[in-house]
C-alpha cells in the first residue's frame, strides 16, 4: 500500500459508522415522517431572520497515514455577523418539547462535526451551536445552545475519522489477500466440458464493458461455476467494485454454489462470502415483537465484537449466524444484514434486490453502482417480478383492520371507515356489473388520500407510543396498508386494475403486466447483470420482461453431452386438456407404463395440477403394482418432507423401478440434481400451459392488444419454460443416459416445438413417434 487511498463519506455516514448505538427498531413510521419532518424544517427557516443561509454545503478533508477522507454535509441553518457565527441543526419530533430536558447525544455529535466544519472554515471567528427541535404536532420549539472549544471539536473529529479509516485500513488488507487469491484463483475440475470456455469468456467481456448478458445454458454445462469464475476475477481488477450479488429464487441454487465456494476455498479461495435468509426462517424470538425482543437490546454495541469474529470464517452460512446469534443474544437476521455490507458476495432471494417492500436500503438506496448481480434460474424473475410489483386489498381486510383499531384510537377507525367507504362503492359497482370479476380503467380518486391519511394516523400512534402493546397490531395493518401504497405508485400503462368476488369477498388487485421497466430501475443499481438459466428463450421475450438493455449481449449453449445417450420422444394420440382428461386417463396411464417397463430405474412423472395427479395415481398404482413402487408430492410440503421424498424415490436399488408423480412447475420441476442412475426418465404430461383465469387473461389482452402476441405470452412461453426445466432433471453429467417423454397432442405442434431446445430434434430419428415402444426398446437395447 504505497499509494494514498481517498474515501468521501457523508456527515450522517459518518455518525453511522462510528457511535450508532442502542436497540434495534422497526422502521414503521418513516414514510410520512420524512416528508413532515422536511415541511417541519421548511417552516423553522421561513421564519429566522434576514440574512439567515439554510442547507449550507461544507467538508473537511484528514489525512491519517495515508488514506485520506473527506467528509460533507449540509449544514440546517448558518447566522454569520461580525462577530459570531451560530449554527444551528435542526430535529423534528413528536415528542412534547417539555419532556426535552437535554439534547440527544447523536444530535449534538453531529452539530459538532459541523461546528468543526465551520470553524475550520473561519478560524478567526467566534463559532457557536443551536439544537433546536420543533414539534410537528404544535409546532413548538425547544433550542439548546452548544459551545465548543476548537481543540475539542478537532478531537471529536478525529477521533470518529481515525475509526472509519482504521476500519478502512483493515479492509484494504483484506482486499490484498483476496485479490492475491482472485488471481491465483484456476478452474476447479480437471477438465472443462463443451461450451464452458466461451461462456466464461463471454461473461468476462461483458462485465469488462458493464453491459448485461443473458446465457441459455443447457442443464449440465456448469453454469454456476461458469459464472461465478469470470465474476470473481473482475472482483480482482475493477476497483470500483465493493460487491457481487448471487440472487436466486430456489434454495437448491444456494446449495449448489455453497458447494462450489467450499471447492474453491479447498484451492486456497479467500472470499467473504455471506448468506442472507429470510427473517421468519432464521428469528430466534418470533412469538415477540421485534421493538420488544432481547435480541434487540443493545445490539449495536454488542454487534462490534461479533461481526469480526464471523468475518473471520468467511464462508458463513445462516446455520452459522444462528449459532453465533443465539450464543450471544443477538438478532440473526440483522447480524446477516451488517456481515454483507463487509462481505464480497452476497447470496440471497431475488426480492432483497427487487422488491419495493423488503429490498436493502443500505446497499440500493444510493446512487452508487459498486455491485454486479449474477441472476440464477433468471426465468423465475418473470413471475416473482409481476408478483413483486402486484398488491390486492380485500373488503374484509380493511373492516378487519378498521373494527380492530377501534380500541386504539377513534381517529384511527374513523381513517379506516374512509377507505371501508370507497370499498362498499366497489362492491355495489362490481354488483350493478353482474360480474365476478370487473376491469377498472383507474382507482377511485379518493383512495390514494384516504390511505394517505389512514396510514399517516398509525405512523403518529406508533410513534407517540412506542412502547404500547398493540405496536405489534398496527405495524401488521401499516406495512400492509404501505405495500399497497407502494404498488399505486408505480401505476402506469403496464398495470391492470380489477375487482373481483372471491368466496364473497371483494378484492381489489392491482396486476403488474409487464415487471421489465420495474426491474430495470432496480438493475440500475448495479455495473452489470448476468441473467443465467437452462431456460431463456424466446430472448427478446425474457430480454422485455426480465427489463434487458436494448444492448445486451446474449449466448446459448446447447447441451455438452453424447446425443447418442438422450432420447427425446412426443407421444401422439393422447388429448390432456381439463376437458379431454377423464375420457383419456386409461390411455396415459398405460402410456407410462410402458415407458417405465422398457427399462427398470427411476422416474418422475409430472403432471400439470395436483387434482389430475390424483386421479392417476390409483390406477398407476394398481396397474404397476408388481413392476414398481408409485408415490406422490402432495401440497404444501415442507423442507424435510421434500427430502423424504426424494430419498425414498432416488435410493439405489438395482433392477428396482420407481415412480415419483409430481406437479409440473413445482419444487421437484427444478433445482434438483439427480445424476447417473438416480434418474433414468422423465415422462411430461402436457404443456403445462398456465390455467386460463382473469390474470393470465388480462396479461393475455395486454400484448394482444400490443402486438397480437397474446398468447404467446401468457400461456405458450410459460408452459413450455416448466417443460423444459423438467426435463434437464435426467441429464446432469456425460454418462447420464435417459428419456424425456411428452405426452399430448399439442407438442406436435410447430408453435410449440418452435420453442423447444433444437437440439431435442435429432436427423433421423423421429420426434413425434406414434411407435414409441419400439423406439424406447431400441434406445434402451
Amino acid at each position: 500500500m504505497n499509494y494514498c487511498h481517498h474515501y468521501k463519506i457523508s456527515v450522517t455516514e459518518l455518525l453511522e459508522f462510528s457511535t450508532i448505538t442502542g436497540d434495534l427498531h422497526s422502521a414503521a413510521g418513516d414514510r410520512s415522517r420524512a416528508r413532515e419532518g422536511i415541511a417541519g424544517h421548511q417552516l423553522l427557516v421561513s421564519l429566522r431572520p434576514e440574512g439567515y443561509q439554510s442547507e449550507v454545503p461544507v467538508e473537511q478533508t484528514y489525512q491519517w497515514e495515508n488514506l485520506t477522507l473527506t467528509v460533507h454535509g449540509r449544514i440546517d441553518g448558518l447566522t454569520i455577523s461580525q462577530t459570531t457565527i451560530v449554527v444551528e441543526e435542526i430535529k423534528t419530533t413528536y415528542q412534547p418539547i417539555a419532556n426535552l430536558i437535554d439534547p440527544y447525544p447523536i444530535h449534538l455529535d453531529q452539530l459538532n462535526i459541523y461546528l468543526y466544519l465551520v470553524m475550520v472554515r473561519y478560524p478567526h471567528q467566534k463559532v457557536t451551536g443551536r439544537l433546536t427541535y420543533l414539534n410537528l404536532d404544535n409546532l413548538a420549539e425547544s433550542s439548546f445552545p452548544v459551545v465548543i472549544s476548537f481543540g475539542e471539536a478537532q478531537a471529536n473529529f478525529e477521533t470518529l475519522a481515525v475509526k472509519y479509516l482504521t476500519f478502512q485500513k483493515t479492509n484494504l488488507h483484506w482486499i490484498e489477500t483476496r485479490n492475491r487469491s482472485l488471481n491465483e484463483l484456476v478452474f476447479p475440475f480437471p477438465q472443462l466440458r463443451p461450451g464452458q470456455m466461451e461462456l466464461m469468456s463471454t461473461v468476462t467481456q461483458t462485465l469488462q464493458q458493464e453491459q448485461d448478458l443473458f446465457i441459455e445454458a443447457a442443464t449440465g454445462i456448469g453454469k454456476t461455476i461458469s459464472v461465478l469464475i469470470p465474476a470473481l476475477k473482475h472482483l480482482a481488477t475493477e476497483p470500483r467494485l465493493r460487491r457481487i450479488f448471487f440472487l436466486t429464487a430456489k434454495t437448491a441454487g444456494k446449495e449448489i454454489l455453497r458447494t462450489t465456494l467450499q471447492d474453491l476455498m479447498g484451492q486456497g479461495l479467500r472470499l467473504r462470502s455471506v448468506f442472507i435468509e429470510a427473517k421468519e426462517r432464521v428469528c430466534l424470538c418470533s412469538s415477540i415483537q421485534c421493538d420488544f425482543c432481547q435480541f434487540a437490546e443493545n445490539y449495536y454495541e454488542r454487534v462490534e465484537s461479533v461481526i469480526p469474529r464471523l468475518l473471520g470464517l468467511e464462508l458463513i452460512t445462516p446455520e452459522i449466524i444462528n449459532e453465533v446469534a443465539e450464543e450471544e443474544q443477538l438478532c440473526p437476521f440483522e447480524i446477516s444484514l451488517d456481515l454483507a455490507l463487509r462481505a464480497d458476495l452476497v447470496i440471497c432471494d431475488y426480492n432483497y434486490l427487487f422488491d419495493p417492500g423488503v429490498y436493502l436500503r443500505r446497499f440500493f438506496q444510493t446512487s452508487k453502482q459498486e455491485s454486479i448481480f449474477l441472476i440464477d434460474e433468471a426465468h423465475n424473475l418473470v413471475n416473482r417480478g409481476r408478483e413483486m410489483y402486484s398488491a390486492t386489498l380485500s373488503h374484509k381486510e380493511v373492516l378487519s383492520w378498521s373494527d380492530g383499531l377501534k380500541i386504539i384510537s377513534s381517529d384511527l377507525a374513523a381513517a379506516g371507515g374512509k377507505v371501508a367507504a370507497i370499498f362498499e362503492e366497489y362492491l355495489q359497482e362490481l354488483r350493478d356489473s353482474n360480474q365476478q370479476a370487473l376491469l377498472l380503467p383507474s382507482l377511485h380518486p379518493e383512495l390514494e388520500p384516504a390511505l394517505e391519511q389512514w396510514s399517516g394516523s398509525m405512523e403518529k400512534t406508533m410513534r407517540k407510543n412506542p412502547l404500547a402493546q398493540s405496536q405489534e397490531q398496527l405495524k401488521t395493518i401499516y406495512f400492509g396498508i404501505i405495500r399497497f401504497m407502494q404498488v399505486i405508485s408505480s401505476l402506469n400503462q403496464d398495470y391492470a386494475i380489477f375487482l373481483k368476488d372471491e368466496d364473497r369477498n371483494l378484492t381489489l388487485r392491482i396486476l403488474c403486466l409487464n415487471p421489465g421497466p420495474l426491474l430495470r430501475q432496480r438493475l440500475d443499481k448495479g455495473r452489470s447483470t448476468i441473467f443465467f438459466s437452462a431456460t431463456l428463450s424466446p430472448y427478446e421475450y425474457f430480454r422485455e420482461l426480465l427489463g434487458g438493455r436494448d444492448d445486451s449481449l446474449h449466448l446459448r449453449l446447447t447441451s455438452p453431452f453424447p446425443k447418442e445417450n438422450r432420447l427425446y420422444l412426443h407421444v401422439p394420440g393422447i388429448d390432456t386438456r381439463f376437458r379431454s382428461r377423464t375420457n383419456s386417463l386409461a390411455q396415459l396411464v398405460d402410456c407410462i407404463g410402458s415407458v417405465v417397463q422398457a427399462r427398470s430405474g427411476n422416474y418422475l412423472v409430472f403432471f400439470p395440477s395436483y387434482s389430475y395427479l390424483q386421479s392417476a395415481l390409483p390406477l398407476l398404482r394398481r396397474n404397476l403394482a408388481s413392476q414398481a413402487l408409485v408415490y406422490a408430492q402432495f401440497p404444501g410440503m415442507g423442507d424435510e418432507q421434500r427430502r423424504h421424498f426424494l430419498d425414498k424415490l432416488f435410493s439405489n436399488h438395482p433392477n428396482e423401478t420407481k415412480i415419483g408423480l409430481a406437479v409440473l412447475g413445482g419444487s421437484f420441476g427444478e433445482g434438483i440434481d439427480l445424476p447417473g442412475e438416480q434418474l433414468i426418465g422423465v415422462i411430461i404430461v402436457g404443456p403445462g400451459l398456465p390455467m386460463v383465469n382473469e390474470e393470465q387473461e388480462l396479461i393475455r389482452m395486454y400484448f394482444e392488444e400490443r402486438d397480437n402476441s397474446g398468447f404467446f405470452h401468457a400461456y405458450l412461453v410459460p408452459g413450455l419454460i416448466k417443460v423444459i426445466q423438467a426435463a434437464g432433471r435426467v441429464f446432469r453429467t456425460p454418462d447420464d443416459m435417459g428419456v424425456v417423454v411428452l405426452i399430448d397432442d399439442r407438442f406436435g405442434d410447430e408453435r410449440y416445438q418452435e420453442l423447444l431446445p433444437p437440439d431435442w430434434f435429432l436427423p433421423g430419428r423421429p420426434f413425434t413417434d406414434p411407435e414409441y415402444r419400439i423406439t424406447l426398446e431400441k434406445f434402451w437395447g
